[in-house]
Parts: structure tokens; sequence; C-alpha cells
């Protein structure tokens, strides 16, 4: 079961205000008649180099990607895509030196463009402006609690990666399909298993692909941050901020659309 998660206003100033990204892929939900803006960047304020996407721009005509607050990247005409009536959802990913958005839902972006100069993004800005004002919802901010069951409730991965916190005795396993149930073909990654001494990753419930030794990787006590990458079939594990201490390339990979964590004794 998740929290709710909280609602922040912005007006119509256009003036960022800014929180740390975790990961690579953000997902939020707003509710604004038009010019929702996301910016990254690499520190808490407007930096050079910056990202900025618009979102129902140009009077919620049009959405773009600019950066350097210097010519578009890339614009697509988007009506209607915003409304101040209810909130409608999206992801933008900034992975692999480039920046993809899409809408809630959709796995195909409807605007995406290299990053001319790639740079460490560590923050996100979220703004609205020209004469509205926007009420926005991050995903990101979700709280999760999860019983000591055999049960994953899948939800949707647009990204090529997840980054999430988890406090538990052991045994916190991630799922990652194709679809919104335990599918063939199927990941699953093992972190704390074995009682806590050992990490793996497993396909289609079969045989561990990969294993090591982990003591001690998670606890009840505290939040630990972790990575779980799976671009092209190669699947990394390991803290955020760190060298993955797990990994395997799957020979045969597929598309990962749906992913769940789950964990025992939490």
């Amino acid at each position: 079961m998740a929290d709710e998660i909280p609602a922040l206003g912005t007006d119509e100033n256009k003036e960022y205000r800014f929180r740390q990204l975790h990961g690579k892929t953000l997902r939020f939900q707003v509710k604004a008649a038009h010019d929702c803006h996301v910016a990254f960047t690499t520190g808490a304020e407007e930096t050079d180099p910056m990202v900025e996407v618009f979102i129902g721009g140009w009077e919620g005509a049009a959405s773009a990607i600019r950066f350097k607050k210097a010519d578009d990247l890339v614009k697509v005409d988007t009506p209607d895509i915003v409304t101040e009536a209810e909130y409608r959802e999206f992801w933008i990913a900034v992975d692999h030196n480039e920046v993809r958005v899409g809408k809630g839902g959709e796995w195909e972006p409807l605007m995406q463009a290299p990053i001319p100069e790639p740079f460490e993004i560590t923050h996100y800005g979220y703004s609205t402006g020209w004469g509205a004002t926007g009420w926005w919802k991050f995903l990101n901010d979700r709280v999760l609690n999860t019983e000591d069951c055999l049960t994953y409730n899948f939800e949707p991965v647009y990204g090529d990666s997840i980054s999430f916190s988890v406090a538990c005795s052991n045994d916190a396993h991630l799922a990652l399909a194709s679809g919104p149930e335990e599918t063939t073909p199927m990941y699953e990654i093992f972190i704390g298993g074995w009682e806590n001494q050992h990490s793996a990753i497993r396909l289609n419930k079969g045989d561990d692909m990969a294993k090591v030794e982990t003591p001690d990787v998670v606890c009840t006590e505290e939040e630990r941050k972790f990575l779980v990458s799976f671009r092209n079939g190669q699947i990394k594990v390991g803290y955020k901020d760190t060298d993955p201490f797990l990994e395997w390339t799957d020979p045969e990979p597929w598309k990962v659309s749906r992913g769940q964590v789950r964990s025992s004794l939490c």
C-alpha cells in the first residue's frame, strides 16, 4: 500500500522550485491550463548547463526540450496535452546522455533529444508560468509498505533503471516484467536473501543467473538506497552512487515495461 502523494502548488511567475532527483526517471502528475515546466540541473538552482522540458507551452499548443535557455532541441505540437480540470501523468527519463518525455501509460516518448553537452544531473525544478498556476504530484515521493508475502504488484517502468530505498531485515525483491503481472520472460533481483547473506539475479523463476555474497546488505534500522539498471539486457545492481555489486547480461534481452519491489519483514 502506498502513502498519499502530497500535492505541490506553483504560481504563474515561472519560478522553479528545486528538489533532489533520485534515479534517472521522473514520474509526475500535473494539473494546469498550460505551461508546465521541468528543469534538470547540477544543483538546487538554475545552473549552466541546464535542460528544460516544456509541456503544454505556447498557451497549451506545443511541447519542447531546450538546452541552456537557447534554441529548442525538439518541439512538437501537443494541443490540449494538459488541463486545469484534472491531473495528467507524464514521465521524463534523463539517461544515456539524452532526454525522453512521454505520457503516463505510453512507453514510446512523445519527444526525445540528445543532450549536446552531457553533464551530471542531480536536481530537478518544476514551475508553471505565463498566466497559469498548477498542482503537481511526484510519484517518486511515494512510500510503499509491503507485507511478508510472495506477491508482486506491478507498475509501469519508463526508463532503463529503478532507484529505490528500502528498510527491512532481509529479502528485498524486485521483479522486472514485460506486463502488469508475472510473465515469461521475467527477471527477479533478490537483495539480502538467504538471511541477508547473499544477493542474486534469477530468470523466469528458474536457476540463479548470478549470485554473490552480500552480508548485511539491508537493514531494518535505516533505509538503504539502491540502483538497478537493465539496459539492453545488462542488469546491474548496487548501492546508489557506487559500483554495482551484482551483474548479469541476458544473451536474449527484451524490453522491461513493468517493475515492483517487495520485501520481507519491513
